[in-house]
């Protein structure tokens, strides 16, 4: 049996300073199915560096998800949104992700 391509998941993500972009975008896409649109709650880095962790430049089993985390958070800053596809992440870090 083939396994079933996964479903595209677009996960849009609205500068609380871009309100009208919020509305203008939940106008435009409420009917697609997979899409959704969220207000980017974030605030800075939530890991700290603490005593005794890894020294830097050690390699960082999330280095991949921190780089797309920065790509985006630079696209929120200089345009105001960002659209991440989600359908090839695992279900649970997609949770984990809208949760903030």
């Amino acid at each position: 049996m083939m396994a079933r391509p996964p479903v595209r998941r677009l996960l849009f993500i609205v500068s609380p300073e871009r309100m009208d972009l919020y509305q203008a975008l939940r106008t435009a896409l409420w009917n697609e199915m997979d899409c959704e649109i969220i207000v980017d709650r974030r605030k800075g880095e939530r890991r700290q560096a603490q005593a005794g962790s890894a020294p830097a430049g050690a390699s960082d089993r999330r280095g991949a998800q921190r780089r797309q985390r920065a790509e985006v958070d630079r696209e929120i800053r200089e345009c105001g949104w960002a659209v991440v596809n989600i359908s090839l992440w695992a279900e649970d870090s997609v949770d984990r992700f809208r949760r903030g």
